[in-house]
């Protein structure tokens, strides 16, 4: 793990212009009128949502010693034209400004009102004007970012895409849901699915719930649990991810924006799942299953195939495995989507970092596919 210590520099002052104020903010309302009205237009995704952002600077960011660093665009009359959310920390000495990351967002992306993109993009001089109010920084690392984020990032900060040694894996769907299974599944992993999901069904104790509120808190420190010791350096295993994932199921689930599924058997949980949802699109974030007692059913295999169909039936289009590249998201009919890093190094020490931290990741790159070459499909339900 990264040792994080120390204090970030001070913000520079806002940079003005008769059409466009920019500010770089260590306290910003995501709950208010402002951000809400750009988030609705934006449509950036889950990652964007007023509450996890607002979560994520208020609970989990000063955790972690992570400063905020808020970069707003604002119009004349006071209107939000884009925010860039971001955080800075100290990583073994070296001043590191980087997305909203800290191992819960799957996907970075600036939030930018679409009528105001065009005069962005024309702004020949934006990017500097950015860089005037941003603290001062050795590396920026902007990650996971997908193909359609990489250019608007770039809009703003002097950043280098370069492709992820992982992809994201999403499903689109169709009714009625048994036919698109029949042709999105092959039919070696439908017999296999169908023995497991009939033997565990057949008791008619066996159910599916959505949870809200406490329960939906609750279920993350239970999913906590039944994952302990299946995963290295499992971020949900500390404190305060763990209570930031809490926060976010509690006031999530009754505003629709976080799914907290359980399996049970009668008063016995089997499995459980923390998702997140935006328009048609669920993102599935953690899995957490008693394997020891229902292993033989392959418990979360069969979650995933029952979420699915649950899915559809509220009108949902989109499932998103998000990112990872585990052998049996594919099993799913998803198809992968390639994901990208974006870095700058404005700095001697920075480019001395990047080195340093590129011979890391693939390091653990190359661990993480000697792991997968032992892992099989009906195990690897993570």
């Amino acid at each position: 793990m990264l040792h994080e210590t120390g204090d970030p520099d001070p913000m520079p002052a806002a940079s003005d212009d008769h059409d466009l104020r920019i500010a770089c903010e260590k306290s910003f309302a995501f709950s208010g009128p402002d951000y809400a009205r750009l988030f609705e237009a934006a449509a950036t995704g889950a990652f964007a949502h007023p509450l996890w952002l607002g979560t994520f600077y208020a609970m989990l960011a000063p955790a972690r010693g992570a400063t905020p660093v808020i970069v707003t665009g604002r119009l004349p009359d006071g209107r939000l034209a884009f925010v860039l959310p971001l955080i800075l920390r100290r990583v073994q000495g070296i001043r590191l400004l980087e997305a909203t990351d800290l191992g819960v967002s799957d996907y970075a992306a600036p939030v930018i009102d679409p009528d105001s993109r065009p005069a962005l993009a024309a702004d020949t001089r934006l990017t500097a004007r950015i860089r005037a109010v941003l603290p001062g920084h050795d590396m920026l690392r902007l990650r996971p970012v997908r193909p359609e984020a990489v250019a608007d990032w770039r809009l703003f900060l002097a950043a280098e895409p370069e492709p992820a040694d992982f992809s994201a894996h999403a499903a689109t769907l169709s009714a009625p849901y048994a036919d698109w299974r029949r042709t999105a599944f092959s039919r070696s992993f439908q017999k296999y699915l169908d023995r497991r999901k009939k033997r565990l069904l057949k008791n008619p104790a066996v159910r599916l719930d959505r949870l809200e509120g406490q329960a939906a808190a609750e279920a993350v420190h239970r999913l906590r649990d039944l994952r302990s010791g299946r995963f290295d350096s499992d971020p949900i295993q500390t404190p305060d991810v763990a209570r930031f994932y809490a926060a976010i199921a509690e006031r999530g689930s009754g505003a629709g924006f976080c799914a907290l599924y359980r399996l049970s058997e009668g008063d016995t949980p089997i499995a459980y799942v923390f998702a997140l949802t935006e328009g048609e699109r669920l993102l599935y974030l953690l899995i957490g299953a008693d394997y020891d007692n229902f292993g033989r059913h392959s418990p979360g295999l069969v979650l995933y195939d029952l979420m699915m169909e649950d899915w559809l039936a509220r009108g949902g289009r989109i499932f998103d495995f998000t990112i990872g590249d585990e052998d049996f998201k594919a099993d799913f009919g998803t198809a992968p989507t390639p994901m990208f890093i974006l870095t700058g190094t404005p700095t001697v020490l920075g480019r001395a970092a990047r080195l340093v931290f590129a011979i890391r990741e693939k390091l653990r790159h190359l661990r993480g596919v000697m792991l997968r070459r032992t892992v099989s499909t009906k195990t690897s339900e993570t």
